[in-house]
């Protein structure tokens, strides 16, 4: 009985050595993964990376040598991702993921690099011919990075620039979009299926405040969004379109609606300071 159990045992055990050999131990890297994503408008873009650190090393023409195809980070390519078309540097590029590869020079322009094979480790596998776009841009000097870091910079709602800075440089590229095409025919869509919905458009009429576009189109629109509803959001929404237009005696009565309205609404109360600061500036710019 007891050799049966030492065999049964070794039986068990050499079963599940196979399991053992293949386990691996989870490690930090060297390089760790980073990402980061920012919407801009209503376009959603994405870069994930490996950030390599300095530690001592020449990086510039030594580990990364100059005029030469770069992975822009370690480990796999660094891989950039656009849900809607966009142009970059003023060149048109298609929605989708692109490896986001980088010539480096030393006293040149640098080339960044958008190719369709995504998949790469590093730059091996690199074929000119799957490049989608190039663009050219400046590097500049910049403060000690140990670490290598993306980042996006100057967010509107039609452009940003990404920027990357490692050890004493940096360089950034300009990405633009269409927003304002693609919320007016958002707008234009949702008021034709609820043609009688306030919010609807005081939605519509704030973009024009936040965007400084279509303002007269701000204005009906806020317009009927009171005549359907009386609201301290849509009487505020509508003196900023006034204000814009430059006619500042109907902004201060709008603003001053909104405040009354405001005394009773505790969601929309805590709004009242900025808004009588706003009519006590359009005093001073009324004629």
């Amino acid at each position: 009985m007891k050799k049966i159990l030492n065999i049964t045992f070794a039986l068990c055990l050499i079963a599940f050595m196979p399991s053992i050999s293949k386990a691996q131990l989870k490690m930090p890297q060297a390089s760790p993964k980073a990402s980061v994503m920012q919407m801009v408008g209503l376009t959603e873009i994405s870069i994930d990376y490996h950030a390599p650190s300095v530690k001592g090393r020449t990086i510039w023409g030594d580990l990364v040598p100059y005029d030469s195809v770069w992975r822009t980070g370690a480990n796999e390519a660094t891989v950039i991702s656009f849900s809607d078309d966009v142009n970059i540097e003023g060149k048109k590029l298609t929605a989708g993921k692109y490896a986001l590869l980088t010539i480096p020079s030393k006293s040149g322009d640098w080339t960044i690099i958008f190719n369709k094979k995504k998949d790469l480790w590093g730059a091996f596998g690199y074929d000119k011919a799957d490049d989608i776009l190039r663009v050219k841009v400046k590097q500049a000097p910049h403060d000690m990075t140990e670490t290598m870091m993306f980042a996006f910079g100057d967010v509107t709602i039609n452009s940003t620039n990404v920027v990357l800075r490692w050890e004493k440089i940096k360089f950034s590229f300009k990405i633009q979009v269409e927003t304002d095409n693609k919320v007016m025919k958002l707008i234009k869509d949702s008021i034709a299926v609820n043609p009688n919905k306030a919010s609807i458009y005081r939605q519509a009429a704030g973009y024009t405040v936040t965007s400084g576009l279509h303002l007269n189109d701000g204005l009906t629109w806020i317009n009927k969004a009171i005549s359907i509803k009386e609201e301290d959001r849509s009487y505020w929404t509508q003196a900023q379109i006034l204000a814009k237009l430059g006619k500042y005696k109907e902004a201060i009565t709008a603003g001053n609606k909104a405040i009354d309205l405001a005394k009773d609404d505790k969601d929309f109360a805590e709004a009242i300071p900025s808004i009588k600061k706003a009519v006590e500036e359009y005093k001073t710019k009324a004629k």
